[in-house]
């Protein structure tokens, strides 16, 4: 009986927590504002692993708002945020000072002194660096998943029927997929996003069209030695209608394939969901995504604060890793190469 390698479960694991930390970030992060956005000028570039005294100021009632909804889409946050380096707290009013900063504010029960502590510390605008690479993850993810489940789609439908039928339903289908294999994916996905708004749905749909071409291209070629074996032409001697031997009786055997390069376009995906908010064309700020969050903080590599730039690319670099790993574990697991009985 096969089984994974080490490696493949070590790469499991790692898109596991990735996942789980995509999906819960909201709960896990210290910033759990909309976009991970709140913005604190004053501590601008702090470096990693600074603590400092925040005032919180009460601003705005509560908002009731449900388990689902913070988990989906942050909280509202009801604060004010004044860094301190000390408070003087009087009847009617409380003095901050920070640096050569005073602020007088009114004194509300609300009103508290917390210390937060910035593990990756802070980019330009002050905001928590940990808070919103966790945050970004989950977009970049998100971005993968959809692209790639309409890639499956897409690529199993043309690559299944192109197959099975040969003749002038093959050549079409493979003209399509010559003219798509010439035009590189990145480029491609360019072009689709400049004829439509900027958007994560038109990220979904441009990535999505870019990466079906390789499955099915092996698909078809798969379908092609299927349909000559001894069940399929049983299934067709029975009357079976050509719709559902495809669907019922090839797709099943074509399963192990379709996981193994859904797997490695999810890697693309993720890459190129990085190239085009680098370029300005994907994920718009405020929302982050690593790909944007590495185009806001490049600069920095050569200016002392090289976290900034280099753990965006780092998370990047090991998520793509984690999935083209799987796709050779899952390979050698299915061993997709051999012939299907």
């Amino acid at each position: 009986m096969r089984k994974l390698s080490i490696v493949t479960k070590f790469s499991l694991v790692i898109i596991i927590a990735a996942t789980l930390l995509a999906i819960f970030c909201y709960v896990l992060v210290s910033d759990q504002s909309p976009s991970a956005n709140l913005q604190i000028p004053e501590i601008a570039l702090l470096k990693p692993g600074t603590s400092q005294k925040i005032y919180k100021e009460k601003i705005l009632e509560d908002k009731n708002e449900s388990l689902i909804t913070h988990i989906i889409k942050g909280k509202s946050d009801p604060f004010k945020y004044y860094p301190i380096d000390s408070v003087k707290v009087g009847r009617s009013n409380s003095i901050l000072y920070y640096g050569q900063i005073q602020r007088r504010i009114e004194n509300k029960d609300e009103n508290t002194v917390v210390k937060r502590s910035f593990w990756l510390g802070t980019d330009k605008y002050g905001r928590d660096m940990l808070s919103r690479l966790i945050v970004g993850l989950r977009v970049s993810l998100f971005v993968g998943l959809f692209a790639v489940v309409l890639s499956v789609i897409i690529g199993a439908f043309f690559g299944i029927v192109s197959g099975y039928f040969g003749g002038w339903t093959d050549r079409v289908v493979m003209t399509i997929i010559n003219v798509n294999w010439s035009i590189p994916t990145l480029l491609l996905a360019f072009a689709i996003l400049l004829v439509m708004d900027r958007g994560l749905m038109a990220i979904y749909l441009a990535i999505g069209l870019t990466l079906w071409v390789d499955l099915a291209r092996i698909l078809r070629g798969q379908v092609m030695e299927l349909r000559s074996k001894e069940f399929i032409l049983a299934a067709q001697t029975m009357g079976m209608s050509s719709w559902r031997i495809m669907w019922k009786h090839i797709l099943p055997n074509l399963y192990g394939t379709i996981l193994v390069i859904a797997s490695i376009n999810f890697a693309t995906a993720i890459l190129v969901e990085a190239g085009l908010s680098y370029l300005g064309l994907g994920v718009q700020p405020p929302v982050p995504s690593l790909g944007n969050m590495l185009k806001e903080n490049y600069g920095y590599a050569t200016s002392g604060y090289v976290v900034l730039s280099m753990a965006p690319a780092l998370i990047i670099s090991l998520l793509v890793l984690s999935f083209n790993l799987l796709g050779n574990g899952l390979r050698d697991y299915y061993d997709i190469r051999r012939s299907v009985k």
